[in-house]
């Protein structure tokens, strides 16, 4: 898909600047990247903007979207998003996001349950794994992190998005995927013991979509998503790793438009 495929980028204000790519019709569906950042108008963009508005922020500290200094964590990170979005006039949608980003949506629908008509949660990150043998962003070279989020890093998936040369811009952007994944999550390790509880308040329903070999965020920690969430379903996406959304956009993109289906959002 190219970067300038049937979508418009555009800016929100709120209490910072927001870069948001912004394509399709139908219900509001807004969706945020995780720690493999915002790399371009994507199949899975593509595949939901058929049935929803897809609003797809670039995460502030990344590109265009300004990081404003008292940042200091998730909590605050959802309240640059939910202020973001009230310019916008969002005021009520369907809210997902993926491995970080799933974390700070948890964190946005714990802060306002009521904004959201439903909430997909993509691999998320925000309760720890409880397994020692867990990649570490921190650990190991990026790139090499997100090969360990594909069930085959050998696949022409994964080469066509990570292989190969990559220009300045590229690197830029994984460098600032960094140092806001440290800024968010570098201790404790990519999660937050109040985040549970607090997103039990959330009552509307909620999916979750995993790869089934996923083992950044294993299928324990889905079980404790859905756990938390009361109205909860699971979507288990099969020949897939962390990064279900660009490893089977098509899989992963039917799996929420089902959801959204359900809910009668049209």
């Amino acid at each position: 898909m190219n970067d300038s495929d049937q979508h418009a980028r555009v800016t929100l204000t709120g209490l910072a600047p927001l870069e948001v790519l912004r394509g399709g019709n139908g219900p509001t569906l807004v969706w945020l990247h995780g720690e493999e950042g915002q790399r371009g108008w994507l199949p899975h963009h593509a595949r939901l903007a058929e049935r929803f508005t897809v609003m797809a922020p670039t995460l502030p500290g990344i590109g265009a979207s300004e990081l404003p200094d008292w940042v200091n964590g998730v909590p605050d990170m959802a309240k640059v998003l939910l202020a973001a979005l009230d310019d916008g006039g969002v005021r009520e949608c369907i809210l997902g996001g993926v491995s970080m980003g799933g974390w700070i949506a948890a964190e946005m629908a714990s802060m306002e349950p009521a904004r959201f008509a439903g909430l997909v949660l993509a691999g998320s990150q925000g309760t720890a794994t409880g397994d020692m043998n867990t990649p570490d962003l921190f650990l190991m070279p990026y790139r090499r992190y997100i090969s360990f989020g594909y069930n085959d890093a050998r696949s022409g998936v994964f080469q066509d998005l990570w292989a190969g040369e990559f220009d300045d811009d590229a690197v830029t952007q994984d460098l600032e995927v960094m140092e806001l994944s440290a800024l968010l999550g570098f201790k404790p390790y990519m999660h937050d013991r109040s985040l549970l509880p607090a997103l039990a308040r959330y009552s509307n329903p909620a999916l979750l979509v995993w790869g089934a070999n996923d083992v950044i965020t294993p299928p324990a920690v889905a079980e404790r998503f859905l756990d938390a969430l009361p109205a909860s379903e699971l979507a288990t996406i099969a020949d897939a790793g962390h990064y279900a959304h660009l490893e089977r956009a098509g899989a992963f993109a039917d799996a929420v438009i089902q959801f959204g289906a359900k809910l009668g959002t049209d």
